[in-house]
């Protein structure tokens, strides 16, 4: 694919990071040429470059993909003093049960090791995901560059005949990646393939950005141009989808959005789209006591929530500290949790809390995270994961949805045939 004018001075900017030992993290939304760009870097650093893609990682052989990068980067640290790693989709990787591991590999290769210095990488990843797993030490987030994608101007559209065109604008916006496939045909620029990309990507935006983010696009799709929020992250990551719009009075910048935005997939995606779960300790813990505000009695499923018992014990002790519904937790015995003891159990009868271990033939059909509400009330919450929960992993995007109609039998059949910990 070729690159517009824009990308060509990105690629060499984000080069000259990597040839110095950055790290570089890159996000961007579904289709706005993060993969294009990485593999751009990759030609351009030659024999230094050692690829690796996060959606080719499974449970089963992420050992086997980290020793071949890792292979890959001593391999190129002996022959030219210098490695670079570009890691496709990363947080994709992260999301594997051995994500952490992962990280922390990571982080020994691009900080702590003796041959950092000389080792560059870039890393790449949706908004939706998240780029680090919460741990003891200092992040690897925290020692890179962040680098926002390269926003197509006048010289862009100008090389693939759009220059000056309002059409091309309301249809790609800034993403340069989109415009990059508009093609002539009979000597005029054709939009036609570029708007129903667009507009198959318009819902995948939407599920992406930030929460922030896609309020904004909600405001603009129905009452019209706005000028932009005042979170950072929302700015970055609505850059590509963005149409300049004149000014306002006081001569703050309007912008509305491009037009798959507003066709009728991405206007039921935005009305569907839920607040994502809050990012510190006491919001989560509030607004879990929302969700069993006028319950008398919940239990609350998730198979991995008990992995190191002191952490969930503090959590439903802050629960317990604003809301007294009572709890049945509903958990899952794994190979690496810390194990429950006596003492543990008591202290979680004490908070009015129930815990019990799914019976192994339960985990399949139990996979989903759940809140299911006992007594008069129907239905319950679809949770996200227990570590977003207690503050441990960002929550991204991740949401908690309401659910009318959720299996209470499913769940009180689970939980008869489930037993207390072995203590």
């Amino acid at each position: 694919m070729r690159l517009l004018p824009t990308q060509r001075r990105w690629v060499d900017q984000v080069c000259e990071y990597l040839i110095d030992g950055e790290t570089v993290i890159v996000r961007g939304v579904p289709g706005s040429g993060k993969t294009v760009l990485l593999e751009a870097v990759a030609r351009e650093l030659g024999e230094t470059s050692v690829c690796t893609w996060g959606r080719d990682y499974t449970d089963d052989n992420q050992q086997e993909r980290t020793t071949a990068f890792q292979e890959g980067v001593r391999k190129a640290l002996d022959r030219h003093g210098a490695a670079h790693l570009l890691f496709d989709d990363y947080p994709h990787a992260l999301r594997n049960t051995h994500g952490l591991r992962l990280q922390r590999q990571l982080l020994q290769l691009l900080v702590d090791g003796e041959q950092a210095v000389d080792t560059g990488a870039l890393l790449t990843g949706r908004w939706g995901r998240s780029m680090h797993l919460v741990s003891s030490g200092s992040p690897l987030v925290a020692r890179a560059r962040v680098v926002a994608l390269p926003v197509a101007r006048e010289a862009d559209f100008a090389e693939v005949g759009c220059a000056g065109s309002a059409d091309a604008l309301e249809a790609v916006g800034g993403n340069a990646a989109l415009l990059g496939k508009v093609v002539p045909v009979l000597g005029r620029a054709a939009l036609h393939q570029v708007r129903d990309t667009a507009e198959a990507l318009a819902p995948k935006w939407i599920q992406d950005v930030p929460w922030e983010a896609a309020s904004w696009i909600k405001r603009v799709v129905r009452g019209g141009p706005a000028a932009l929020p005042a979170d950072d992250s929302a700015i970055e990551a609505l850059a590509p989808l963005l149409v300049p719009a004149g000014e306002r009075r006081d001569g703050t910048p309007r912008y509305g959005v491009v037009r798959a935005l507003h066709a009728d997939a991405a206007r039921a995606t935005l009305d569907g789209r839920a607040p994502t779960w809050p990012a510190t300790w006491q919001a989560s813990v509030k607004t879990f006591c929302g969700f069993l505000s006028g319950v008398p009695e919940a239990v609350w499923v998730d198979r991995y929530m008990a992995a190191k018992p002191a952490q969930l014990l503090r959590f439903v002790g802050a629960v317990r500290a604003v809301c007294r519904t009572p709890l049945r937790l509903l958990i899952a015995k794994n190979p690496n949790d810390t194990a429950l003891t006596a003492a543990d159990v008591a202290a979680f009868a004490r908070e009015r809390c129930q815990v019990r271990i799914m019976h192994p033939g339960d985990r399949k059909q139990l996979h989903d995270r759940q809140l299911i509400f006992l007594g008069d009330l129907e239905g319950g919450v679809v949770l996200p994961t227990a570590r977003v929960l207690m503050s441990q992993d960002p929550p991204g995007s991740a949401v908690a949805v309401r659910a009318p109609t959720l299996d209470r039998k499913l769940i009180l059949d689970a939980w008869g045939r489930a037993r207390p910990p072995a203590v």
